[in-house]
């Protein structure tokens, strides 16, 4: 791990409520995230508008992250992800260029090169959508 991770890492179980809030974070976590409970209006299969388009999610999965199991990971990409004419539905990605769960360790890097790739391309389709003659 490198030095500047260590230290956070350190300062963080060190720190008076740091564990405790982990704990409390995970335990939240496991007792809401166990179905798909999200509306319509979140996964952008809504109707949108000009003064509320619809929203554009991207789903960046690792290709065996410990936090998600790829049965669960697979379900949800069969379930919600584009494909084909379903470009209203959200993009989801597995990697495939060996960045872990905890990206921002080791990977921060390219994992902020691919959001910002997925961000410029969101801008271009709305500026496209705006203004069809744009490119």
């Amino acid at each position: 791990m490198p030095d500047d991770a260590e230290k956070v890492t350190m300062e963080f179980i060190c720190s008076s409520k740091g564990v405790q809030q982990a704990l409390h974070m995970a335990c939240d976590e496991m007792q809401e995230i166990v179905e798909d409970r999200w509306d319509e209006d979140l996964w952008g299969t809504s109707v949108g508008s000009p003064c509320f388009p619809k929203m554009k999610l991207v789903f960046y999965f690792g290709k065996s992250d410990h936090w998600v199991a790829d049965h669960t990971r697979d379900e949800l990409i069969t379930a919600r992800a584009h494909g084909g004419g379903d470009r209203w539905k959200p993009k989801m990605i597995i990697d495939g260029e060996g960045i872990p769960h905890g990206f921002c360790i080791r990977h921060s890097s390219i994992a902020a090169m691919k959001t910002a790739g997925f961000v410029q391309e969101i801008i271009a389709a709305d500026k496209a959508q705006l203004d069809p003659g744009v490119e």
